[in-house]
Order: structure tokens, then sequence, then C-alpha cells
């Protein structure tokens, strides 16, 4: 089968989950079928896919909207796919709400005037947005099976085997990762109030005087101007013999010397699969997650994670205290939180689940068609 791969920005710097699952996703699909990618490119950026790509260069939204649909409409006329998965960006604040449900809308309208199915794969939707909303303007939505709504996909990423991660050992070295690269206050701010880094930092008050230290992973501190600010916030409890500031991320090799990944996240979202939680967890890390609805079912009630409640300093330190001081259940935590992993984060598990979508509802429903009007 013929699989046309469209989104935006699907390039490099490879730190976000949507771009990940559509280069693995890829990678997989390609075993079996002929696959194509067409998408946009940032200025100085560059595509890494295992399969012929399209990329066509563009600069702000409006750039990217139009290049994406022209060159969707291109491969659409040209390579004539069987099946297009278009993964747009799960974002719908704003403008850029706007923005991304209307290509939603067009990227439908695109496949149909050339009779191709679109399978919309939504690998994060912010709270601004809901499944309901959304199926208004496609036919196939695929989203995470904890929803009870849309199409079901597990959402999966491509990792290797589990390796052994040189780690202290005491629970008392933390990290924080977040992708973002960006260099702006407006992207820091994300950072700390989105990503909750700002309640990690405030838990420092407690954390760093009984030996902790923490690591933080994110790629737009390169900027010393941004770093600084960071250092210097009125909420940063961690004094600099306590804190390590990277601004490069290398999987799995960030890992290495660290007990425990903290994800502080401050709000519930429809929908959103942390890659970096499920990667800290693949490679044997425990983890520490606020109590939002989305990360529930990765929380397992305590079996994959330790919880807190978001936004509560007091809270986080407890639950990194009690993940510190409890080395036989930090085991536990870990080694049930890599078999969960396996189960339900493995990219092939989003290959079945597309697949078999497929074959229900397209393939099934051409061969009803012709069965019927012979």
């Amino acid at each position: 089968m013929k699989i046309l791969l469209a989104g935006p920005r699907l390039c490099s710097p490879w730190t976000e989950g949507r771009k990940r699952l559509a280069r693995d996703l890829a990678g997989a699909l390609a075993a079996d079928h002929a696959v194509r990618v067409v998408t946009t490119v940032d200025p100085g950026e560059t595509t890494g896919f295992p399969v012929p790509c399209r990329g066509r260069p563009a600069s702000g939204p409006v750039s990217h909207f139009r290049s994406l649909h022209a060159g969707l409409g291109e491969e659409l006329d040209e390579w004539r796919p069987e099946l297009v998965c278009h993964l747009p960006i799960g974002s719908f604040h704003g403008m850029y709400g706007y923005g991304n449900l209307a290509s939603m809308w067009l990227a439908e309208r695109q496949c149909a005037r050339r009779s191709a199915p679109c399978f919309t794969l939504m690998y994060a939707i912010a709270r601004e947005a809901s499944v309901e909303r959304l199926s208004r303007c496609v036919s196939h939505l695929l989203v995470h099976p904890s929803l009870g709504q849309g199409v079901p996909i597990r959402f999966g990423t491509a990792l290797p085997e589990p390796q052994e991660i040189p780690a202290p050992g005491d629970g008392r070295s933390l990290l924080f990762m977040a992708g973002t690269t960006q260099p702006t206050r407006e992207r820091l701010d994300h950072v700390l109030n989105l990503r909750g880094l700002a309640t990690l930092l405030r838990a420092g008050r407690t954390l760093a005087p009984d030996g902790f230290r923490l690591t933080i992973a994110v790629p737009l501190l390169a900027h010393m101007r941004l770093r600084e600010a960071l250092r210097k916030l009125p909420g940063n409890n961690w004094p600099e013999s306590a804190l390590h500031i990277l601004d490069t991320i290398t999987v799995p090799e960030v890992f290495a010397g660290h007990d425990l990944f903290v994800f502080p996240y401050a709000r519930d979202e429809t929908q959103f699969v942390p890659t970096s939680v499920i990667e800290a967890m693949h490679f044997g890390l425990a983890t520490v997650l606020p109590r939002l609805p989305f990360l529930l079912p990765i929380i397992g009630e305590g079996a994959h994670a330790f919880a807190f409640e978001a936004n509560d300093a007091e809270d986080l330190a407890r639950a990194v205290r009690a993940a510190a001081s409890d080395t036989a259940r930090r085991a536990a935590v870990r080694d049930s939180a890599l078999a969960m992993v396996r189960r339900e984060f493995a990219i092939r598990g989003t290959c079945e689940d597309l697949l078999r979508y497929y074959r229900e509802r397209i393939a099934g429903a051409a061969g009803r068609s012709a069965h019927t009007h012979p």
C-alpha cells in the first residue's frame, strides 16, 4: 500500500513527540509498504526520514500553512497514495488554533477530492479543544484510547532495547527535561509555567539542603541571557552547587547519572503523550508525575510512577523524598513502568492499530460496496 505522511515542521530538532512519532511511524510502515513524507522545513533545519521526503522551506505560520498544503496537493496528484496520515500540531489557543483547525479541514478536503482517505493522527490535543470539536473538521480522528472517543490508536515510539544507564543510586539525582528550542523569554516562560519547572525550582527550598541535585536539560538554555534569567528567578531555590544545566539533549545519554525523572506539568490537557516520560521509563529511571487526568493512565495508581498534586512544590518534594528513600519500591516502580511502556508505547502498536482501522473502515467498506454494486 502507498502511504503518505503529512504535517508541518516534521524536521530537526527532533525534540518534539509529534515529530518523533512521524519519523518512527514512517520507518516502521516502510517495512511492508511504500511510504513518503511531505512537510515544511524551518530555515537551517533538515529532515531525517528513512523514506523519500518532500521538505518544502517555510518561515512563519502562514508560509508553513501554504507550503504544506501546496506540497500535499502535489504528492496527491503525482504519487496517488492509497492512505494519507495527517499529523497536525495539537495547539488550539488563539490564532494558532484557528490555523491548525483550518489545516485539518483543508487536508481532509484535498484528500477527498482525490478519493484518498485521510486519517488525522492527534498526538496531542490542548485543553482548548475537544474530540467532539475536532471531529467536525475531519472524517477519521485518531486519538489515544484513554479518551474513550474518536478512533483509538496507541501512540508509540521506536526505542532500542533497554540498556544499563549508570546512576548514582542514592535517589537524590533529579532530571528535568523539555525539548523547547526557540530562544525567547516567552518559550522560557512556557517551560517554567506550563511544563512546571517553576514548581520544581520552588521545591529546591527543602530538597537542596537534604542533598538532592537537579539537572535541567532544555536546549533554549544554550542562550546565556535565558540561562541567567533562569538562575536569577526569585523562585529558584536551588543553589549553584546543586544545580546543573544542559543545553543539549541526546537520548539515552541524558539519563546517565540520574535516579529520578521529574515531569511537573502544570495543567490538564485533552490529550498528551509525553515522549520524555516514556523514554525515561524505558531507560530505567523512576518518574515523578503530577496527578493530572491525562497522566493517570501512565501513573497507574502509583504502580508505574510516584505521584504528587500538580503545582504543589511541597507535595512534589514529598514524592521525591518518598522515591529516594524507598529503594525497593523505586525498583518495583521502574520495572513496572518498563513493562507498561513495552506493552503500550511500542511503535508496532501504532502500526497495528492504524492498519487495522484501515482494513475495517476503508478496505472493508470498499469491498462491501463492490459486492453490493457489481
